[in-house]
């Protein structure tokens, strides 16, 4: 028997989900304490933010600020907002991770040729890319972790190569969904490094081992702790953090103005060819673990919708396991057999003996920057 959140959907089955004696979720609470003041503070967020854009300009480089470009909804519109509203000089970077689906691309090439904004594809070879895909599996249960290392360095190495100072990311805490180390694991490279640690693939993936400048690093830790909201040399942030994100207006934009498409107006992820196996993975893991569950949480979390109205989009989708048409597909890509993709579905936190817990010092400036930092420049402002 579960509890449920009584202000969103969520419910205690779901891995790093508490429900509290008041019976609100953690997620929820976590929410409101670092978004509860947006409606207070959404006009200062964004001279905050045009603020950082006008320190970009000043340093007058070829490119203002960098854009990760999917091809999906959020890069999309971040792209569209940056060059239409902002009126800035933008690069936008893809990483081609070997499952970008002909959406993508045809909606990268839209939107890049229509708002006129220079573009790089970064990968490495889709043999390599797939025998990753199939070590990370067997070994962790996980592939996604290949992608976003992936992502993360292609946006550095073109951020570094071209000196931009600013990096603007479209996923933000705020409006995605829930997620939990238990089922989700972005990359990191430590994470990445003890996967791969004593295998050949090691020196073959030397090229996903890339950390970044190390000026550009600092000054990123240095832009996360004081929260200065200038760009003095390099920094990143999430778009959303500081505008609304409204997905009708989202969706509405993209479609009207640069021609982006999708197989339907409330899709997810269409950028990528195994998004739906990596959500039949999840929920077999966590049967409780719907991707509709999460989605429309949020939503209710955040304020953009009504929770009946999220339960009944919830119910109208169903609960049914079922798998994906594309599995046969998929197994053949990653070279595994139907026992191999069930053994490895059997001990859902098998990767978790891979992470690298933050040693005390990180753990200490974590705490002094909730504790101390952030009440006197929520005072301050």
């Amino acid at each position: 028997m579960s509890t449920e959140c009584i202000r969103c959907l969520l419910n205690d089955k779901i891995p790093g989900v508490q429900i509290g004696p008041d019976d609100i979720c953690s997620v929820c609470k976590q929410h409101d304490e670092r978004w509860g003041d947006w409606e207070q503070r959404k006009v200062e967020r964004v001279s905050a933010l045009e603020r950082m854009f006008d320190d970009c300009r000043r340093k007058r480089r070829a490119y203002d600020v960098l854009v990760p470009l999917s091809g999906g909804k959020d890069s999309t519109y971040v792209l569209y907002l940056c060059r239409k509203r902002f009126n800035l000089r933008c690069l936008a970077v893809t990483w081609d991770n070997g499952f970008l689906t002909d959406h993508a691309r045809d909606n990268i090439k839209n939107a890049v040729d229509t708002l006129g904004v220079d573009h790089i594809y970064y990968g490495v070879n889709r043999q390599l890319l797939m025998r990753l895909y199939r070590f990370f599996f067997l070994r962790t249960g996980m592939f996604c972790p290949v992608c976003m290392r992936g992502i993360g360095v292609a946006t550095e190495m073109a951020a570094s190569a071209f000196n931009v100072p600013l990096v603007v990311n479209g996923t933000s805490e705020r409006t995605e969904e829930h997620v939990a180390p238990e089922f989700f694991q972005t990359g990191p490279l430590d994470f990445f490094k003890n996967i791969l640690k004593g295998d050949p693939l090691e020196i073959e993936a030397s090229a996903l081992m890339y950390r970044g400048d190390w000026k550009r690093v600092v000054s990123y830790h240095l832009f996360w702790w004081t929260k200065i909201e200038r760009v003095f040399s390099s920094a990143v942030i999430c778009l959303p953090d500081y505008v609304h994100w409204d997905y009708d207006e989202v969706f509405r934009r993209i479609t009207t103005d640069l021609g982006w498409k999708a197989h339907r107006a409330d899709a997810e992820h269409t950028d990528c060819e195994v998004e739906n196996i990596v959500q039949y993975m999840r929920q077999r893991k966590f049967p409780a673990l719907t991707p509709e569950l999460l989605r429309f949480s949020k939503l209710v979390t955040a304020g953009l919708m009504d929770r009946d109205e999220a339960l009944a989009k919830v119910s109208e989708r169903g609960d049914a396991i079922r798998e994906p048409g594309n599995m046969d597909w998929f197994l053949g890509a990653l070279g595994l057999s139907e026992a191999e993709f069930e053994e490895v579905l059997r001990d859902p936190l098998r990767h978790m003996k891979y992470r690298s817990e933050p040693g005390w010092l990180w753990r200490a400036c974590r705490a002094a920057k909730r504790a101390i930092v952030n009440p006197l420049l929520r005072a301050r402002n």
